[in-house]
């Protein structure tokens, strides 16, 4: 059994005697409601954390674990980094080749196509019809753009 103590009694603190106690409150403090309430609980608990099952450990966390506790390489080789003047943007970096618009428009099929192809859509064929009527397009070079 539990020490008085270790349940909520402030009743009892606030009213020795018991004179202002609520007729329930008191019949609880009699019949030790609270405590062998708390006492069932607490026995609930301890049974039911010894039944819990142990989490199985998945295999990332066995490998995230043996590679943490593994030692670093003995090689000790540092590894050589090239220093130059240079500080590179990544525009710069970038790797050049052909201009694609300039490889695209060299083909006047390509254009062709894109605007018979208008004729055949729904909404650019709207679009062509009435161009002030589609804030969201405009029109340049016989091509259809979209403001974003």
């Amino acid at each position: 059994m539990y020490d008085i103590s270790e349940y909520v009694d402030a009743d009892i603190r606030l009213d020795p005697t018991l004179d202002d106690v609520p007729w329930n409150r008191l019949r609880e403090i009699e019949d030790r409601t609270v405590e062998l309430h708390a006492i069932r609980v607490t026995e609930e608990t301890r049974r039911h954390k010894s039944n819990r099952l142990a989490e199985r450990q998945e295999q990332h966390d066995v490998c995230a674990t043996e590679l943490a506790a593994a030692p670093d390489p003995a090689n000790g080789a540092p590894v050589a980094v090239a220093v130059t003047e240079e500080d590179p943007t990544v525009f710069k970096s970038r790797a050049h080749g052909e201009h694609l618009v300039a490889k695209l428009t060299a083909n006047d099929l390509f254009l062709t196509d894109i605007g018979s192809g208008y004729k055949h859509n729904s909404l650019f064929a709207k679009v062509l019809k009435q161009p002030d009527q589609h804030a969201a397009f405009t029109i340049r070079d016989q091509l259809i753009w979209s403001r974003n």
